[in-house]
């Protein structure tokens, strides 16, 4: 018979890190994303204004009287 005391189970490993860790963890990756935003807005606000320079605004033509 095997005894039920002699196989140990390996232990779980725990990851403590302090609040200050993770708060500045998050800190981080909440500036980075904020910087990645505001270069993608900057980009697509040059392409729009690029975009409405070259395009021409059509003439309308007066409309005809019907009789």
């Amino acid at each position: 018979m095997v005894d039920k005391n002699a196989v140990k189970a390996p232990a779980k490993v725990t990851v403590r890190r302090s609040q200050d860790e993770t708060s500045a963890a998050a800190l981080g990756i909440i500036n980075a994303e904020l910087v990645a935003r505001n270069k993608k807005t900057a980009m697509l606000k040059a392409l729009r204004l690029s975009q409405e320079q070259s395009q021409e605004k059509p003439v309308k033509k007066a409309a005809s009287k019907k009789k």
